[in-house]
């Protein structure tokens, strides 16, 4: 996300090696839904959204709301949806989208696919 210009704004929980943003206010929530982070686009206002789901996450109910509310939200002068990023381990690519299939993502451009190869990531991570 901030590799993409957007400017982080709050975050939900702490990252190993997360800096500055580690102080970030937690994310609003909404429609009853909280992203892990959230950014804006310092030159066009846009906002965007990121989620980390660990292999056992990506295939739940809960996951499956987080992802069709924030991968719908448009800001409220109208416009295209907010970007949304998934991080996920590298083997649960299928897994994640299939589950983007089934409520309606799949194709969403402004879906953004983080697939991180799981040599990377801790057992907890996986």
């Amino acid at each position: 996300m901030a590799a993409d210009g957007f400017i982080l704004t709050a975050c939900d929980g702490r990252m190993p090696h997360g800096g500055v943003w580690n102080v970030l206010p937690r994310p609003p929530e909404f429609a009853g839904v909280r992203p892990d982070i959230c950014g804006i686009d310092p030159d066009t206002g846009n906002f965007a959204f990121g989620e980390a789901k660990t292999y056992q996450d990506v295939d739940t109910v809960h996951t499956r709301k987080q992802l069709l509310i924030l991968g719908c939200l448009k800001p409220l002068e109208g416009g295209n949806a907010c970007r949304l990023y998934v991080a996920v381990p590298r083997s649960a690519a299928g897994i994640l989208e299939r589950v983007l299939g089934q409520i309606g993502l799949l194709g969403a451009t402004h879906v953004v696919r983080l697939y991180i190869p799981d040599c990377f990531l801790t057992e907890e991570s996986i």
